[in-house]
């Protein structure tokens, strides 16, 4: 009776090696990253598991399954210890050489190299395994190291004609309880298994620092020369540009682009200056304090043959994505941390590039663009289609399939919440405008290797479209630079060729299109000769629009600038307004908006709202712009393309002189100093 004890032995090495074997004996699967254990496991287990039984009578089986079970343990273990992120992806580099030399027809676009990128985890199943396989040697042992059955034991095991004996009914309960042992000793194995892999995982973090390095803002710093935004709505308004622009307070050079993101976060708010900076071996993304210009935070991309920055897109809000290819990382412009990062399908003959509100080069495609703040962005590969991205966590969230190879795209956003509205151009026989559906993120992250060349997202491009006819008599121009002032309205500006003989000239054109089920109302074309007027810069004010029109700045309504006799002001005569910039807000009355004139001449106009003019017979309110003065302090020469941006947090305009080819930009920061001079 006492020895039908060491039925539990057996019993528990079979359900441990069947548990370790096979992970839904634990009610796991491969789907969740826990893995699947390798054939030669199984069978390692298996044996072992068989062997224990048989040694119940044979001890010599019992030594078998003890060294299977160490098979298994050094097998397992050594598979989970030795795995490499790099081996995965090498794997899928070699598996895309093959497959782009079979020439096969059947096989779609590859990229298994940046598909192991981003499912290069490390599997459970066979550390489980490992466990497993040494819980069943133990249990080997102990059963070698014991007397084996007789012939004549096992007789009496068996069951008589009516009812079992004693000692057959002690050997099944204890068999059970072998069994219920080994079961629970599996489900041990499996949850310390993926500890072990969580853990294992945690360290090796996120699959973008295969090729990139993040040194985030650090915490004790997080908040330094940010400004506190009041509880008080009423009171929320950003202190906007300097309104005496007069003083340098500090100056660098950048071996590449810049752009302005201002953020807000947990009740601060700051303006930060990014800056792109590429070497032979690196290229690095930084963002600086706007208003003394140290660096706060670093994103570098470590460059190699299969690893390539496309572009940096920095938006008015708190994100800039970074493009590597077709995988695009997301980081937060106020703290410098990844929010997100993605892999987006593989492109055709183009790569990716974001899409902008305004026209990019077909051939150069600039290394640094600006987008509006809101909760999107699209990116677009040509004959790939164009993809929509959460810019919270750089999520997919749909997917607009290609209607020819030869599209082109432009987005914007009238509210941080708009999904979007798109012109597209170069696909149909004629360019059109869409307003893009509101889109949702289509289920939870899978961690069963999705297919993501074809992902499960919902269609993009909505089944309406506005058609955009070129102004009547021109041709051999397009639309240039989009503007979604509502939802459903949508500013196009444009440059073409009209007329013919003697009088073909190249004019700007500008209009207002509705993108309601009122397809005909529409402004007409304003046109202007390009000597005359530019497309940008236009600000936003509290009644209207600012722009600038040669050397002067005009108050009007989109397509309103042009026109003769509207509220203008003259910074300096004769020097065109290179650029124009508000206070990083809506103007309101009293606002000061910054015209950077080609000379270097940084002039402070005042807008003035609600002044009634008092030759005007009737009571309606007036705009107006008034010059509060200038300042010489950045008249310096510049052999490229002048520009100013303001960070309305601190009051400090940005001067930037960008050289060919976004090759160097030179920024000097202006506050308000002595050397501003008043007077119109």
């Amino acid at each position: 009776m006492k020895r039908a004890g060491h039925l539990m032995l057996p019993g528990a090495a079979v359900a441990l090696a069947v548990g370790g074997a096979f992970p839904w004996w634990s009610g796991r699967t491969g789907g969740d990253g826990f893995g699947t254990v390798p054939w030669w496991l199984r069978v390692l287990l298996a044996g072992a598991g068989i062997a224990c039984v048989v040694g119940v009578v044979r001890r010599r089986w019992a030594w078998g399954a003890a060294v299977a079970g160490a098979a298994a343990a050094l097998g397992g273990g050594l598979s989970f210890a030795l795995w490499s992120r790099s081996g995965e992806i090498a794997e899928g580099l070699r598996r895309d050489r093959a497959a782009a030399t079979s020439k096969s027809w059947y096989f779609g676009p590859f990229d298994n190299e940046l598909h192991a990128l981003l499912t290069a985890w490390p599997d459970a199943a066979p550390l489980a395994a490992a466990i497993a396989g040494a819980g069943v040697a133990v249990v080997a042992v102990l059963l070698a190291r014991r007397r084996g059955f007789t012939m004549d034991e096992l007789g009496e095991l068996t069951v008589g004609e009516r009812e079992l004996g004693p000692l057959a009914r002690s050997a099944l309960t204890w068999s059970l309880v072998g069994v219920l042992l080994g079961g629970a000793l599996s489900v041990a194995t499996v949850e310390g298994a993926r500890a072990v892999r969580d853990a294992r995982v945690e360290a090796l973090g996120p699959w973008w620092t295969e090729f990139a390095d993040s040194s985030p803002v650090p915490r004790e710093r997080l908040h330094d020369g940010s400004r506190k935004v009041p509880e008080d709505t009423r009171s929320t308004r950003s202190p906007g540009a300097p309104a005496k622009p007069g003083a340098v307070a500090w100056r660098q050079t950048f071996a590449g682009p810049v752009a302005l993101s201002t953020c807000t976060y947990e009740g601060r708010a700051r303006g930060t200056l990014v800056a792109l900076e590429e070497g032979r071996r690196t290229a690095r993304v930084s963002g600086r304090d706007a208003k003394d210009g140290r660096q706060r935070w670093s994103f570098t991309v470590r460059l190699s043959k299969r690893v390539e920055l496309s572009q940096v897109a920095v938006s008015g809000s708190c994100s800039v994505l970074v493009l590597v290819g077709s995988l695009v990382v997301g980081v937060d412009s106020y703290t410098g941390r990844v929010g997100g990062a993605s892999v987006l399908p593989k492109p055709g003959r183009t790569g990716w590039r974001f899409v902008t509100s305004y026209r990019q080069p077909v051939t150069k495609v600039p290394r640094m663009v600006t987008l509006t703040g809101a909760d999107f962005a699209h990116v677009d590969a040509g004959d790939s289609g164009i993809v929509a991205l959460r810019r919270e966590d750089v999520k997919p969230v749909g997917w607009g399939r290609p209607v020819t190879s030869g599209c082109q795209y432009l987005a914007d956003y009238a509210t941080d919440t708009s999904a979007g509205t798109l012109y597209m151009t170069g696909c149909r026989s004629q360019d059109v405008l869409v307003t893009l559906p509101e889109v949702t993120v289509p289920g939870e992250d899978r961690r069963d290797r999705p297919d993501y060349r074809t992902p499960d997202l919902p269609p993009l491009l909505a089944p309406r479209e506005r058609p955009v006819p070129s102004p009547s008599g021109c041709d051999r121009g397009a639309v240039e630079r989009l503007r979604a002032t509502t939802p459903r309205h949508a500013y196009v500006m444009g440059s073409w060729r009209c007329g013919s003989g003697a009088r073909r000239e190249r004019i700007h054109a500008r209009a207002t299109f509705s993108l309601s089920y009122d397809w005909s109302r529409r402004s007409p074309w304003v046109r202007t000769p390009t000597g005359r007027s530019q497309l940008e810069p236009v600000v936003n004010l509290l009644n209207g629009d600012a722009g600038a029109v040669g050397d002067t700045v005009r108050l009007g309504w989109g397509e309103e600038l042009d026109a003769e006799g509207r509220p203008s002001v003259t910074p300096a005569r004769g020097d065109r307004v290179a650029a124009l910039v508000g206070p990083g807000r809506t103007a309101a009355d009293g606002d000061t908006l910054l015209a950077l004139g080609e000379s270097g001449l940084l002039t402070a106009v005042r807008y003035e709202y609600g002044q009634r003019d008092p030759l005007e017979t009737d009571d309606s309110p007036r705009s107006r712009l008034r010059r509060a003065g200038a300042t010489d302090a950045v008249r310096d020469a510049c052999d490229g393309t002048r520009d100013v941006l303001v960070d309305g947090e601190s009051a400090t305009a940005l001067v930037l002189c960008r050289g060919a080819g976004q090759r160097a930009t030179r920024v000097e920061a202006v506050v308000d100093g002595g050397g501003f001079r008043k007077g119109s």
